[in-house]
């Protein structure tokens, strides 16, 4: 996704709905896989020693900033549908 949204940027193709949902992807796997680094280390993954209880908390609040991610979905789906659901 994202060397595709590369592509379209040097091609002048890029639109906002291309950035939103590259957005919106990206913030989601992160927050799935610094979930998945907390649990590998068990009991060791919320303590202070290890990073990954830092990154997930940085993650959820990447996520939901502002409802960041229902802003994009949001976005995304007028983009497919053409209904925009906010005004």
């Amino acid at each position: 996704l994202a060397h595709r949204l590369a592509e379209l940027k040097e091609a002048g193709e890029m639109r906002p709905q291309h950035v939103s949902m590259a957005k919106r992807n990206n913030v989601r796997t992160a927050r799935d896989q610094s979930r998945i680094a907390r649990e590998m280390l068990g009991g060791n993954g919320i303590t202070a020693d290890y990073s990954p209880m830092r990154h997930m908390t940085n993650m959820e609040t990447v996520y939901t900033y502002e409802g960041t991610h229902d802003i994009h979905t949001l976005i995304l789906g007028e983009d497919l549908t053409g209904i925009p659901a906010y005004q």
